[in-house]
């Protein structure tokens, strides 16, 4: 169907279910209620990442992981590239990856642990603590207003819902 703009326009049936319209929920069979889970979380997907690109990287000039894990280790000091890779839910090669372009801009310190050479703790480095300090603010400030449109309740109920699928296809990604 399209629209007066000659664009393709989705039927107003279709529309009402991607906008999360209860009665129009309800009415989608529970077949079909993986697959259109599944759209949406893609759809999520997409439109946060370019939320992300359009109002962080305005503050920030890298990327949206390097910034998350300089935040975990702002929080942390140190953290090996392990337990890195863990909380930020990728491989070592991508920990790797994030941490040699930061290495590279002077935001993050790696050495050897004394305890054993294969291992490399990572810390934050000075010039990365001050610009978070800088950053961090308005970036929680930002994601605060984002998730304002939720309740106090559906907030506790997505960050549950969502915890539990994230968990659900960790272990499913570890078989």
């Amino acid at each position: 169907m399209r629209n007066r703009d000659e664009r393709i326009s989705p039927p107003e049936k279709i529309k009402r279910v991607f906008e999360g319209e209860p009665e129009s929920l309800k009415k989608v069979p529970k077949a079909k209620r993986g697959p259109l889970a599944a759209a949406v979380t893609l759809r999520l997907s997409h439109l946060f990442s370019r939320w992300l690109e359009r109002n962080v990287d305005s503050h920030w000039h890298g990327s949206a992981p390097q910034l998350m894990l300089l935040a975990i280790l702002g929080r942390h000091k140190s953290l090996t590239m392990g337990e890195a890779a863990e909380l930020l839910d990728v491989t070592p090669r991508a920990i790797t990856r994030l941490v040699d372009s930061l290495e590279k801009e002077d935001m993050v310190l790696r050495q050897a642990s004394p305890l054993d050479k294969r291992v490399y703790i990572i810390s934050i480095s000075p010039k990365a603590e001050e610009l978070a300090k800088q950053l961090m603010p308005k970036h929680e400030k930002m994601m605060s207003q984002l998730f304002s449109v939720f309740t106090e309740e559906e907030m506790l109920e997505y960050l549950r819902l969502t915890s539990k699928l994230a968990e659900h296809i960790k272990k499913d990604l570890n078989k």
